[in-house]
């Protein structure tokens, strides 16, 4: 009798199973080619969205759902337990836009370490097919993912997109954030820079479905351009640049801060 078929695999089995090292998992990871997720257990959460709310005003709450099952890890959370070895988890990757996924307030953050990262069954087989088609053995290339100059036409999902002036303008200026090691812009600021009519991105863009997948939200009023329309290597190059930054203030701060403790302590003597 045949055994049942899995529904996800360890990074580990998965790095097996493509003869590859497991750090190659992490870096399509980070380079959003690959979702990695956490199995959870009647997890508490909240779920709501960001649609139709005013300036001002926080996030429409629509369920409180009870979790269970393969969730998928925001790109922040997977950088700190890649550099870390686990992280403390209070959010998931959204399946809609402009939405969010919250651990309960209630609640205590889930920590999540770097033996428990997944892929579902259904994600491997996804990379499986897109590598094939990328990498098969005298394709032609294709430009899947293209944009001219101002950002009035981009090409995107298959498809090419015409973009108004002030539309094309955050794309730009997002575009630009993305180049530097803060990729985040607040809605507001972005609008008001453009001097556009519209109170949110949303009504700005709201004839152009596809925005929703060229821009990205963090569920807070800030917003960045889809890593897609950057190149592999200013994406990995500008995150771990960030990490180590990171760090590097952190260590210098505490020097500092031992320094001046022993001027304090030799001038007291």
């Amino acid at each position: 009798m045949p055994l049942p078929q899995k529904r996800w695999f360890r990074i580990g089995d998965v790095a097996r199973h493509w003869a590859i090292p497991l750090s190659d998992i992490e870096d399509y990871a980070l380079d959003e080619m690959l979702q990695l997720s956490v199995f959870v257990v009647d997890l508490p959460a909240e779920m709501g969205s960001w649609e139709g709310s005013r300036v001002g005003e926080g996030p429409a709450l629509q369920d409180l759902p009870i979790l269970n099952g393969p969730q998928p890890l925001l790109r922040g959370s997977l950088l700190e337990i890649f550099r870390d070895g686990h992280a403390e988890v209070r959010a998931f990757r959204a399946a809609q836009p402009n939405t969010y996924l919250h651990v309960r307030s209630d609640m205590r953050e889930m920590v999540v370490r770097r033996d428990d990262l997944i892929v579902t069954r259904e994600e491997r087989d996804r990379f499986e097919r897109e590598h094939e088609t990328v990498s098969a053995p005298g394709a032609p290339a294709t430009m899947d993912v293209w944009h001219n100059d101002d950002f009035t036409r981009v090409q995107f999902a298959g498809a090419r997109h015409k973009f108004g002036k002030k539309q094309a303008a955050v794309l730009r200026l997002l575009k630009a954030a993305g180049e530097t090691g803060e990729p985040w812009r607040e809605g507001q600021q972005l609008l008001q820079e453009i001097e556009a009519g519209s109170m949110r991105l949303v009504d700005l863009f709201k004839y152009k479905p596809v925005w929703r997948q060229l821009v990205q939200t963090d569920g807070d009023g800030r917003y960045r351009l889809n890593a897609a329309m950057l190149s592999p290597e200013r994406r990995r190059i500008r995150l771990f640049r960030r990490s180590g930054r990171a760090r590097t203030d952190t260590g210098s701060a505490k020097a500092d801060a031992s320094r001046s403790l022993i001027a304090a302590t030799s001038a007291r003597a």
